[in-house]
């Protein structure tokens, strides 16, 4: 699977020193020009420069208007633009339309706003884009038996430490709200098949993590 990038996730965890998390969830990783040389650069200069040594090694690919134009996508990359301008700030914005744009099955994004992007894809307001914050690429780890619950709880703590300390995130929190997401009760169709053939590919029992997860949570 591949994904689009925010800058958000990128600082989270270069700054936590985990973007091997990042590397290891996805097949290929890309990241509009915008977001890497104006937001990335503005918010952290540290982050952007280890980032581009990733970029120059080939780790993720930065896609320029000239790509878009080569591909004949641009058209539609302003129209997704244009279409969900008053749902995303304009970092995301770029990031959301260039998944669309490219087919990118998933958008990677560490928001915290309230009904921000990742509430709203996760809603599945917009079609054909999974969404996927640095705590659910965690609990996909943890699903493949990667990563123990409190290594999960570890890192997530850790993350949270070394680049959200003016908002911090809460564990128990976002990840009562990820057992909701892929529950029976709330799951969308279009999470219900991602996560089924995710499981059934690798002989997960989706059932058993959560609940493992969820009396984990309840004992907090």
């Amino acid at each position: 699977m591949d994904a689009s990038l925010d800058t958000d996730i990128v600082i989270h965890l270069y700054k936590s020193g985990k973007k091997e998390l990042l590397y290891s969830s996805f097949d290929k990783l890309y990241i509009y020009d915008f977001l890497l040389e104006k937001e990335m650069k503005r918010k952290s200069m540290s982050v952007y420069k280890e980032f581009k040594k990733d970029v120059e090694a080939g780790i993720v690919k930065v896609i320029i208007n000239k790509d878009l134009i080569d591909m004949g996508i641009k058209g539609l990359f302003e129209e997704y633009k244009e279409s969900n301008q008053y749902l995303f700030d304009q970092g995301e914005l770029q990031a959301v339309a260039l998944a669309k744009a490219m087919g990118i099955v998933a958008f990677v994004s560490d928001d915290t706003k309230d009904f921000g992007p990742h509430q709203s894809l996760v809603k599945e307001l917009i079609e054909g884009v999974i969404p996927f914050a640095f705590y659910e690429l965690l609990f996909i780890k943890y699903l493949n038996s990667e990563i123990t619950i409190e290594e999960l709880h570890s890192s997530f703590q850790q993350v949270n430490a070394a680049s959200m300390s003016e908002y911090p995130m809460n564990f128990k929190r976002k990840l009562s709200e990820v057992l909701k997401r892929f529950s029976d009760k709330h799951v969308t169709e279009r999470d219900k098949k991602w996560i089924s053939e995710y499981c059934n590919n690798r002989n997960i029992n989706l059932n058993d993590k959560m609940l493992k997860l969820r009396d984990y949570l309840k004992a907090m």
